[in-house]
């Protein structure tokens, strides 16, 4: 039943993001409020969004993302090729919107949240977001140059949606933020449900230098067990002659990260990104994972509407 229900509300958020996207692309007046920012800059204070305001984006990018999952490859051409349609709205304090400060979230990932209080240099929000990615091995696989046995036979499995309590704490060039989140997977191939604590905390930091500007972060997630488990567990019914059976611990993710834009024209922007991601070296015991450090890179144009 969670599950179901974590799917219709999926649908539904996907649906009224894509109508209003639709709505607003074709909308040819143009923004008094708009000028010379067009492109998406670092915010000191929180603000407060209680006037209806939105900004659609599309990025073109190039875009390096290994996985930790064993023996998986970009492997084609278009495989490095990232397509984003973003959109930022608010309204009475409801909002919509990607992270401008990383160049993970600048690919598409999005936040549905409330603003709970709004200070002067702190806010509370309540916010719906996806926190894992799912996977189908067997879709995966078809896309290998080489067979991969221990991902052969393996059940799909669904990304994982929480629900958080953010603080978000601004500095002067800087701003940190934590999220307490309350995450589900659904339920596994056996009907038990995925569900567990994230606690994902990051802090960027804005280096302006000429007309850049240059976005320093680090972050540290934790992750419980049912959900390690349920992405890099190998359940009965899944152990095969090159995948025994596992149980995975919870984990860390340590990352670091750099993210730089260039504003080329009044709606045109240069984007670059490197992140390094360090997770826990015990989630390499999983016959699943033959790694636990990642290196991301993007670098494209982003056009704001």
């Amino acid at each position: 039943m969670f599950k179901k229900s974590i799917n219709r509300l999926s649908v539904r958020i996907c649906s009224v993001c894509l109508l209003t996207t639709l709505y607003l692309a074709t909308l040819s007046i143009s923004h008094a409020e708009q000028t010379s920012s067009n492109i998406t800059t670092g915010v000191h204070t929180p603000i407060a969004k209680d006037e209806f305001e939105w900004q659609f984006m599309v990025d073109l990018s190039l875009a390096s993302t290994p996985v930790i999952l064993k023996d998986v490859e970009q492997t084609q051409p278009w495989d490095y090729f990232q397509l984003g349609l973003l959109l930022d709205i608010s309204y009475k304090g409801f909002f919509l919107q990607t992270n401008s400060r990383r160049s993970s979230t600048i690919l598409g990932r999005s936040e549905l949240g409330y603003q709970f209080s709004v200070q002067k240099d702190w806010q509370l929000d309540i916010i719906l977001k996806p926190y894992f990615e799912g996977f189908d091995p067997a879709e995966i696989i078809k896309d290998q140059e080489e067979d991969i046995p221990q991902l052969a036979g393996l059940d799909e499995r669904n990304p994982t949606i929480g629900i958080a309590l953010r603080y978000s704490q601004y500095f002067e060039n800087a701003i940190f933020y934590i999220d307490i989140a309350a995450a589900s997977a659904g339920e596994d191939s056996q009907g038990h449900n995925a569900n567990g604590l994230i606690i994902d905390s990051f802090y960027s930091y804005l280096l302006p230098y000429r007309n850049w500007d240059i976005y320093l972060g680090a972050g540290l997630t934790y992750y419980d067990q049912a959900l390690i488990d349920y992405y890099i567990g190998v359940n009965a019914d899944e152990v095969s002659a090159s995948r025994p059976l596992h149980s995975a611990d919870s984990a860390f993710r340590g990352q670091l990260e750099v993210y730089a834009q260039y504003p080329l024209s009044q709606s045109w922007s240069f984007n670059a990104g490197l992140t390094q991601s360090f997770y826990s070296s015990n989630i390499k015991h999983s016959p699943l994972v033959d790694k636990n450090t990642l290196t991301e890179f993007m670098v494209g144009v982003l056009y704001v509407f």
